[in-house]
């Protein structure tokens, strides 16, 4: 992934408001794209600790190819 423009990568690394900063998207459209990315890539996270796992797992590197390890 490229971790520069990659609204998935600012999300894992500071949140929503990481993506609106560097987007300059609205808080649902950051969210609403965020959660688009998450689908594309087949990940089905529930709840707050499943994206909270997804995204610590994105920052711990464990991820090849947009799948993870």
């Amino acid at each position: 992934m490229d971790p520069v423009k990659h609204p998935l990568d600012w999300w894992a690394d500071g949140g929503y408001h990481e993506v609106i900063r560097n987007t300059g998207w609205n808080p649902v459209r950051a969210r609403r794209e965020v959660r688009k990315a998450i689908r594309a890539y087949g990940w089905h996270p529930i709840g707050r600790r499943g994206y909270e796992k997804l995204r610590q797992d994105i920052m711990d590197g464990r991820m090849l190819d947009h799948d993870l390890v």
